[in-house]
């Protein structure tokens, strides 16, 4: 066993647990490691995000790597998205001019780990479990079947199946009801000149009949695509539709429940979609559990303690957000009890708030009669969309 001395364990290399490093190297003084699952030349999977001034831009300020990230940050017309309904009616456009620019996934891990020296990152280590042993100390044992101990303080950065939660809290996150099955419209498509007329270079999200789907374009130029519909958890091993088959999952969307009804355009950007076809099972964290006494040695951050649904588009930046307070109370209080539980005070309302929005958003994007409420929210001055950092 490995003996770290007054060192902190970030258990996950996602945005928040290296936006945690980042801004902790930059403040100095902290002695920490990372240790990550995957290989770092494997990209992160996922759509590009947009990142908020008070939260997701606010962690590449405070880490000293914010002119790194305008190199790889997308403004301008990336920032507007198009509403369309089931019909394929244009309806509006909005986020011109918000000062939310896209960045893709793998852009933010390369920015992040400018600001972290390379030994500090451990790849392809996977932890297999977290536990105390007799004298209370947490002990990480790893998938190759090496163990670490003796750290000060252990973040749980490792999103939905969170391999330190259960060191902090009982709870669970609860299935929504509700996936999205993701694919790819690549520049070398017949479709794709259609597909850049209909997204342009930032999003389009269509409407109706109980379903939709959000596009995006990604920074390499090609369309993310993303349909959300209804179903079981076990989506992918239920037997309903052979998910590896593309033509037999292509034919089931069209059902008259799903993406029947939709316009013929619309349904071309499904049908002409390159694969893989791969299902997103969304989760979140029920809010009434935000509230766990802090426990010694332990804390969780992004998606390990508050993951959402995103239908508000605020998850990462909360998990970034996340980092710099923790990081602000552990540079106040040092690697205390203290540090831990007012950064928890802090987390818990605002984490609460964005689930809670985003669970009230997904209504609206899977209400039979979408985009009707949406479009009622969204002209009522108070959108519930992309408002994390005005509480």
């Amino acid at each position: 066993m490995s003996l770290q001395s007054n060192k902190i364990a970030i258990v996950g290399g996602g945005p928040s647990g290296l936006a945690l490093a980042a801004v902790l190297e930059k403040q100095g003084g902290f002695d920490y490691v990372v240790y990550e699952s995957s290989a770092e030349d494997v990209p992160p999977r996922g759509g590009c995000l947009d990142l908020h001034p008070g939260s997701g831009q606010r962690a590449m300020r405070e880490a000293g790597v914010y002119e790194e990230f305008k190199k790889y940050a997308r403004t301008g017309d990336a920032t507007i998205h198009r509403l369309f309904d089931h019909r394929g009616n244009s309806l509006f456009d909005f986020g011109e001019g918000r000062d939310a620019p896209e960045i893709d996934r793998w852009a933010i891990r390369k920015v992040l780990l400018s600001g972290i020296p390379k030994e500090k990152v451990h790849w392809r280590k996977p932890v297999a479990k977290a536990e105390r042993d007799e004298s209370g100390q947490i002990v990480l044992t790893f998938a190759d079947g090496s163990t670490a101990a003796g750290f000060k303080l252990v973040v749980g950065a490792d999103g939905l199946n969170s391999k330190i939660r259960h060191l902090v809290t009982d709870a669970k996150p609860v299935y929504s009801g509700f996936f999205y099955i993701t694919t790819k419209i690549l520049p070398e498509n017949p479709f794709y000149p259609k597909m850049k007329e209909l997204c342009r270079m930032g999003s389009m999200i269509v409407m109706g009949n109980g379903v939709h789907m959000f596009n995006s374009r990604q920074g390499d130029g090609h369309y993310r695509v993303d349909v959300g519909i209804p179903g079981p958890e076990n989506f992918p091993t239920s037997g309903i539709v052979d998910v590896s088959d593309w033509e037999a999952l292509k034919k089931y969307l069209m059902r008259d429940d799903f993406f029947g009804p939709y316009s013929k355009e619309m349904q071309e950007i499904i049908l002409n979609s390159d694969g893989p076809f791969r299902p997103w099972i969304m989760y979140y964290f029920p809010t009434d559990r935000l509230n766990w006494q802090s426990v010694s040695g332990v804390t969780l951050i992004g998606d390990a303690a508050h993951v959402t649904t995103p239908f508000v588009g605020d998850g990462v930046n909360c998990a970034m957000r996340d980092s710099c307070i923790l990081a602000g109370k552990l540079k106040e209080l040092g690697i205390t009890g203290e540090a831990v539980a007012a950064y928890e005070k802090d987390m818990f309302p605002f984490a609460i708030d964005v689930i809670t929005r985003s669970l009230m958003s997904q209504a609206m994007f899977f209400e039979k009669e979408s985009p009707k409420t949406f479009i009622e929210v969204m002209s009522s001055g108070k959108p519930l969309i992309g408002t994390t950092d005005h509480i």
